[in-house]
């Protein structure tokens, strides 16, 4: 059982978590992580669920793996790094996923936006048509 708290003799003594099979920790390339996974992996790490636990996070294009889990470093209220022994929370991105930068929600112009709607209408209207007509032919 690992025993939690700030410096070396913790940071020692901390296991090294081995990566989920299929999944692949999430990099400073990836892009930063979204607030609504840092905001989940605080609340489990906050919690008193146990290590190891795993829940499963969807995000636009795939679903993100949080895991609680000893480090052996964190952030100091000024950012920081310490060495020691933390309940943390490792996030993870299935093995073989592009970067997280294609995670992020698409911007949509505002003239895009009105295409979108139209499209949608004119499909609307066409589909509306088509089953008139083909009630008609019916009842004929």
């Amino acid at each position: 059982m690992a025993k939690f708290g700030a410096g070396p003799e913790f940071a020692a003594q901390c296991p090294q978590a081995p990566t989920p099979d299929g999944w692949r920790p999430w990099v400073d390339a990836d892009g930063p992580i979204p607030d609504e996974v840092m905001k989940r992996s605080k609340a489990l790490v906050d919690s008193t669920i146990p290590l190891g636990t795993t829940e499963s996070f969807p995000l636009p294009g795939v679903t993100v793996l949080i895991r609680v889990e000893p480090h052996k470093w964190a952030r100091d209220p000024s950012g920081a790094l310490i060495q020691g022994c933390f309940r943390a929370g490792g996030i993870y991105l299935p093995y073989g996923s592009v970067s997280a930068e294609t995670l992020t929600a698409p911007s949509f112009s505002p003239t895009t936006k009105i295409i979108g709607g139209l499209t949608v209408v004119s499909l609307s209207v066409g589909i509306i048509a088509t089953i008139v007509s083909l009630r008609r032919k019916k009842a004929a």
